[in-house]
């Protein structure tokens, strides 16, 4: 298996996604219209010190908007995303306190989804504006997401929070001139900070204010429109909407490549998620990740190496794996 390229998705769908079958064929040359963000912003300039980012492949932190869809694009998306609405997330998983509606695993329910989340052209994109290789997540129920107006209007979109996966896009399917309220907005801050300042750690989630001067809110001029942002180190929401109406962004996530390379996905975390098959997902990405930087290792052990330096090294390649291995034959007792 290449791991230099993302792990391709698992064979099978689990119950009860369901394919569509009223959809179009994903063509990069007609769906796709690549921009670059006028603006993109550091991890330093958030108050992250060098020491904490020891090891990261980037020290990107989010862009402003760029347009990523055509405009036949759009329409497109749209058309897809509407449909899997009815087939949407029943599980509470994270939504208890973070999102209001949402749809997991996209990439299982529509091939036109799945095929713009592999697009190479895509990955190549971010890549140049992320300043590291990306590639499309190696777990399906977060590669491909979307996320819809709650039907309880007085629930946030999504509330403060940081993400469990290293990159993604917040993407607008539908027209964000019609909104009021919906806002996204970022804490001008490390993850740190705003989680003190709302008594929260983790991947928890809360509805509440921070102060508006560290504030800073992200607009979409349009459909098809999006930002990219390294999710696990920004604390963000999607604020409340003021009045019912459509909003529907798509929310594909990424992953530093290669395999071998430092990884942020909070695989424990997303353990505890109730999303069909997740944890078989989890595994997949633990083990193909763990066999890359092993696969590196090996490449890099030299006879004369100190054998307590060599330990350290094979400990470290294996961590994540044994630890996940371990939240699993817990969750089985």
């Amino acid at each position: 298996m290449n791991k230099d390229h993302a792990l391709p998705f698992p064979a099978g769908r689990p119950d009860p996604y369901k394919q569509l079958v009223d959809e179009p064929t994903f063509d990069p040359n007609k769906h796709l219209a690549l921009g670059l963000p006028s603006e993109t912003f550091k991890l330093g300039e958030l108050g992250y010190q060098e020491s904490e980012l020891e090891g990261f492949a980037s020290d990107f932190a989010y862009s402003s908007a760029f347009r990523i869809l055509s405009d036949e694009g759009v329409e497109a998306m749209r058309h897809v995303c509407e449909q899997i609405y009815d087939n949407r997330n029943a599980s509470a998983g994270t939504g208890a306190n973070r999102l209001g509606s949402y749809a997991r695993g996209a990439g299982y329910r529509s091939t036109f989804i799945r095929d713009f989340c592999d697009s190479p052209e895509l990955a190549a994109h971010l890549s140049e504006i992320a300043g590291t290789r990306l590639g499309r997540h190696s777990v399906p129920a977060v590669a491909c997401g979307i996320n819809y107006a709650p039907e309880d209007i007085t629930r946030a979109v999504d509330t403060w929070h940081v993400d469990s996966v290293g990159f993604d896009i917040v993407m607008m399917v539908t027209d964000p001139h019609v909104l009021k309220g919906g806002e996204f907005q970022v804490f001008q801050g490390t993850k740190q900070e705003g989680q003190a300042l709302l008594g929260i750690e983790g991947e928890e989630g809360r509805d509440a204010q921070l102060p508006s001067e560290r504030v800073t809110t992200i607009p979409f001029p349009d459909a098809g429109y999006g930002f990219l942002q390294q999710g696990t180190m920004i604390f963000h929401r999607a604020c409340r909407l003021l009045e019912r109406a459509s909003r529907i962004t798509m929310i594909p996530s990424f992953e530093v490549l290669p395999a071998s390379a430092h990884d942020s996905t909070n695989t424990l975390n997303m353990a505890d998620w109730e999303d069909p098959a997740i944890r078989p997902e989890l595994a997949r990405h633990e083990l193909w990740r763990t066999s890359a930087r092993l696969e590196a290792l090996l490449d890099e052990v030299q006879l004369s190496d100190d054998p307590k330096a060599l330990g350290e090294r094979m400990a470290e390649a294996v961590a994540s794996l044994n630890a996940f291995s371990e939240k699993l034959r817990s969750q089985s007792t």
